[in-house]
């Protein structure tokens, strides 16, 4: 997806995994547009969600994974030990 900076017209390049990470956040927020930043001028430029799924027309929404948590594990095993 090629934008345009709307402060320094400097052309910028967003690749399809920056736009389906876009995407996703937009989705989980329930936001309208996505601000992408100029790396040039460091100014913020709003892309819409439907600009976003027209460079990403196969895009379906993915649910993160929930991460286990560490301290669960480390009581599972620690029983396993006391059982043995």
């Amino acid at each position: 997806m090629q934008i345009r900076c709307i402060n320094c017209k400097m052309p910028i390049s967003i690749g399809r995994q920056a736009v389906e990470n876009a995407l996703n956040i937009i989705h989980e927020d329930n936001l309208v547009h996505y601000d992408f930043r100029c790396p040039k001028c460091k100014k913020t430029n709003k892309i819409s969600k439907e600009q976003l799924l027209h460079a990403a027309p196969g895009w379906e929404y993915v649910a993160p994974k929930k991460e286990v948590k560490k301290k669960e594990t480390k009581k599972k095993e620690t029983k396993k030990k006391t059982e043995k």
